[in-house]
């Protein structure tokens, strides 16, 4: 009888390796395994140094906000893990010390639970107190003032803080549709005609519904066109809200948060055209990023539009008067977090144009360096 194992007998087969072939199979597979890990959590790191990188790259600047007294930060009644927040966000057609115009003025507000965002935009000929400037148009803050002034603006004009702001270059933002592809808005309202772009395309949104924005040209020929819509600048409004919150869907989908050189690929393009207030750290973005992955519906993200009373005419120039009784409930709603409830008290706002509460307008203020003139021209845009 053998002590060991018939070579190329029946048992041949379920004989164990010798002891230091074991050991070396054994050491090659966890050297494999340690491989793979470290080649995994390098490229995550990797991907994760680009991101920063990027969002590093994009410009703060430290005198967005202003100086003096402001209101304090928004409160709410919910026992919630965030605090409600109000980010202006500014549309120029130009960055850098010549502020140019700003036709886009939103606020963005994100409930505490972080379970709802509401995108407010207050139409560029309304006729407000800006402060240093006097009675004038609401886009004049901006242009006469930059950043600092338009925030100055709104706080005193609803009451409640603003605690980010966001000034981008909007014929360049609309080039994420380039980077993340085609996007869907849910088109509020049609074209009365079809006219070229400054490249001679034409494009068609005579219809309401879904439309697909194939290219940033696209995208921005939709959101810039007034003169073809009915109710003009409200319209326009509207539509940029729409693309908005289509945009932001679109890149808060797994198919991007999901894949790094995407996500970088957007934060990159984002870059280029975004000034943020100084405030507004990496870790602040991450963590707001963070706050708002429960956001995945339309249904989720608010389209309105601060309550208008009715046109005037001032100096043969067109201005907006707004609601003065529905702003100070907008501002109470944003700093009180009660959106909810001020959309349903005022359910015109969702659509735009003169709410069922038109009140007479506000009475001038007297300005800190009163102009020579009310600032109302013309629009050319």
């Amino acid at each position: 009888m053998t002590d060991g194992p018939v070579i190329g007998g029946d048992d041949a087969q379920a004989s164990p390796l010798p002891t230091k072939q074991r050991f070396r199979w054994r050491r090659v597979a966890l050297l494999s395994l340690v491989v793979v890990v470290a080649v995994f959590i390098g490229a995550v790191a990797y991907s994760a140094v680009r991101l920063n990188n990027s969002v590093s790259s994009i410009p703060r600047d430290p005198s967005a906000m202003p100086s003096g007294s402001r209101p304090p930060s928004a409160t709410t009644s919910q026992n919630a893990k965030y605090q409600p927040m109000n980010i202006l966000l500014l549309g120029s057609d130009t960055r850098g010390k010549d502020n140019g115009n700003s036709d886009t003025m939103i606020v963005l507000h994100l409930t505490a639970d972080r379970k709802a965002a509401y995108l407010v935009s207050f139409p560029r000929d309304m006729w407000v107190t800006v402060p240093g400037l006097g009675q004038a148009r609401i886009n004049a803050a901006y242009s006469t003032g930059g950043t600092p002034r338009a925030v100055e603006t709104l706080e005193k004009l609803t009451g409640a803080r603003i605690d980010h702001t966001v000034v981008t270059d909007f014929s360049g933002f609309v080039g994420l549709v380039d980077t993340v592809g085609p996007v869907t808005v849910d088109n509020p309202v049609g074209s009365t005609k079809i006219e070229p772009d400054a490249k001679g395309v034409s494009y068609d949104f005579r219809k309401t519904g879904p439309l697909t924005l194939t290219s940033g040209d696209m995208a921005l020929a939709y959101v810039r066109e007034r003169m073809n819509l009915p109710r003009s600048d409200f319209d326009r409004t509207l539509r940029q809200r729409a693309f908005l919150r289509a945009i932001a869907l679109k890149v808060m989908t797994p198919d991007v948060l999901a894949n790094p050189g995407k996500l970088n690929d957007v934060i990159t393009s984002i870059s280029q055209y975004l000034t943020l207030d100084a405030q507004m750290s990496n870790t602040e973005i991450y963590s707001l990023a963070a706050s708002m992955t429960g956001i995945t519906s339309s249904d989720q993200i608010h389209l309105i539009m601060a309550p208008i009373a009715g046109p005037q005419t001032i100096n043969g120039a067109d201005v907006e008067r707004y609601d003065v009784a529905g702003v100070a409930a907008l501002g109470k709603a944003l700093q009180n977090d009660t959106m909810a409830e001020y959309v349903a008290a005022y359910p015109s706002v969702e659509s735009g144009g003169p709410t069922t509460s038109a009140s007479p307008p506000a009475k001038p203020s007297t300005p800190a360096k009163p102009s020579s003139k009310p600032t109302a021209t013309k629009s050319t845009r």
